[in-house]
């Protein structure tokens, strides 16, 4: 029995798909099934292809499937660029009556089932927009699924609109659920028993990096939007009263920095969130937080470029870039987050180290990583501390006699005192500086200061997280990642390990400072290696061989703003140990 089930909405932009696909995956999480939900939008705003996939399964989901068992087809573009992809016994469901499918046209392993969207949503009299709800209705029809727990979801989600739009909406589920059960006579419910009706979160990746910001304590966000970074600005605006947080929506990118500086530098734990244009923007600012040993935590949501670039779709371009972003030489940290649980506890590590090291910290993510859902166990937050380093409280500057803001020490950090306090006046400038923060020209102090800030490097490097091997120990191949490129190594991993090929996965986290030593001790002995990146230059790859001397003896780049597949990685593999 096939344990997991792939749904495929396709349309144009503007029709609701993500809306029907959203509702749908929640109602199998609530079923006790995990779900994974992976959205494709045209970079223009309507009419546009777009699409939405959901996987379903009794056992935790990595990524998206390359096989879809149910498509949803809502318009003809949709049939001709998806039906490929119906696996064989598929079932494909369109409007019959305004596309017409000739039986020369018609794939011989997969079953049709026609629903006249058009002529439900007229006999209803209901607007054309809900045919992504009669496609709903459909669907549970095709699983072997009852209505109650997506009229469950309808009425949280449209109770506000009152109860005529929550009728409709029934309405017209009931419409396409009624229409399938009487004529299509199909059923794949057999593939979705459930296992416990235990209740998990379905959360994407800026959602998980928003709530973890939170958990950190951040009381203040200054952004311009910017796709795919914009949902954490207006995730944390809808949460603005709950949790005592300032949304500042700035006029641009370079305002929006400088705010959060300004914000960290008075003592509020504060951050902003750019796509790699407005980092373009930010990245003389990020150079004055170095300078000014001021905490700083950024999200840079990488998207495919240059310039513009492809707004909507995803790549990993933009670690060279945020590892040599700004003027000068200063440390910084950087994060690339795999999964939503890493999306939380980083994010929530990344405002510790800021304030703890008094150094940029640059959070790494990508449209794939920020927006695709996933079921997820509640987060174990207990043990989470909030690490606010070395900030002085009154009574420890009253007691430190003169105070040097930049004073140097064993580690790089110096005690930090707030503005307002009293014995802790002090200057903070972009100029390299003294001890007390005036203004230097002596050759020696400058290289001392430089020194100074540089001994953060070294501490750093020793207190975060090495990379992360998965799978035996000793294997045949591989695999090296970073970022979202993981949960599609560990989905290949699976394939893998059903064919009887043992293969393992080291994948980082912390990119830097980069754990040079942990990668030599870890690589020097595999048999074979495979990069796995979103980006065309192997940009991990070159790392590793900058830092280490170590050459990657394979890659898979992915460059074409498309998620990467684990059925690319499992023919990869299976081509390279050929």
């Amino acid at each position: 029995m096939k344990k997991d089930l792939c749904i495929t909405i396709a349309g144009e932009a503007g029709q609701g798909i993500n809306v029907s696909a959203l509702f749908l995956a929640r109602a199998f999480i609530r079923r006790g099934l995990y779900a994974f939900l992976l959205t494709e939008n045209p970079n223009s705003i309507k009419l546009e292809h777009a699409w939405c996939s959901i996987r379903v399964s009794q056992e935790m989901i990595y990524a998206q499937s390359h096989e879809v068992d149910i498509l949803v087809a809502l318009d003809r573009d949709s049939i001709l660029k998806h039906s490929r992809e119906l696996s064989s016994g598929g079932i494909l469901v369109w409007d019959g009556e305004g596309i017409p499918l000739e039986e020369k046209d018609k794939r011989a392993d997969i079953r049709y089932c026609s629903v006249p969207f058009e002529s439900l949503i007229k006999t209803l009299g209901v607007s054309p927009l809900q045919r992504n709800i009669v496609a709903m209705g459909a669907v549970l029809a095709l699983v072997g699924d009852e209505l109650s727990l997506i009229k469950e979801i309808i009425q949280e989600q449209f109770s506000r609109k009152g109860n005529d739009v929550v009728a409709h909406n029934n309405a017209a589920l009931e419409a396409g659920f009624s229409h399938v059960s009487k004529t299509c006579q199909i059923c794949l419910g057999e593939k979705l028993i459930s296992q416990n009706t235990n209740r998990r979160m379905f959360l994407n990746g800026n959602e998980a990096i928003s709530a973890g910001a939170i958990k950190a304590g951040c009381k203040f966000i200054a952004a311009y939007p910017m796709t795919p970074a914009s949902s954490i600005l207006h995730f944390l605006a809808a949460k603005e009263n709950d949790y005592t947080i300032v949304v500042k929506h700035a006029e641009d990118e370079i305002a929006a920095m400088n705010m959060a500086i300004g914000a960290n530098f008075a003592g509020v734990r504060a951050m902003t969130a750019t796509s790699g244009g407005g980092f373009c923007l930010m990245t003389e600012a990020l150079g004055l937080a170095a300078q000014s040993e001021t905490p700083l935590v950024v999200v840079l949501a990488q998207r495919p470029g240059p310039s513009t670039g492809q707004p909507t779709h995803t790549s990993q371009t933009e670690l060279e870039f945020a590892l040599h972003s700004s003027q000068g030489e200063f440390p910084r940290v950087i994060i690339a987050p795999g999964d939503a649980q890493e999306c939380f506890f980083e994010t929530f590590n990344a405002f510790n180290l800021a304030e703890r090291f008094q150094v940029p910290v640059i959070i790494l993510t990508d449209k794939y990583l920020a927006e695709s859902y996933s079921a997820q166990e509640v987060f174990d937050d207990k043990s989470l501390r909030i690490d606010r380093g070395k900030l002085l409280n009154q009574e420890q500057l009253n007691a430190a006699g003169i105070y040097k803001r930049y004073a140097e020490s064993s580690d790089g950090v110096s005690a930090r005192a707030l503005p307002g306090m009293m014995n802790g006046l002090h200057v903070a400038t972009s100029y390299e500086h003294d001890e007390f923060g005036y203004y230097l020209e002596d050759l020696d102090g400058v290289q001392r200061m430089s020194d100074k800030r540089f001994a953060k490097n070294q501490v750093m490097a020793n207190i975060v997280p090495q990379p992360r091997l998965y799978g035996p120990a000793k294997a045949e191949l591989t695999f090296v990642a970073w970022g979202s490129s993981k949960n599609p190594c560990l989905e290949a991993m699976r394939m893998l390990e059903q064919d009887g090929i043992p293969v393992n996965f080291l994948h980082y986290v912390y990119l830097w400072p980069f754990p040079a030593q942990a990668t030599e001790t870890m690589l020097k002995n595999v048999k074979k290696t495979l990069i796995v990146e979103g980006n065309k230059t192997g940009q991990l790859m070159r790392l590793i061989r900058t830092e280490t001397g170590i050459v990657i003896n394979e890659s898979l780049l992915v460059y074409n703003g498309q998620p990467i597949y684990p059925i690319d990685i499992y023919q990869k593999v299976k081509k390279a140990l050929a």
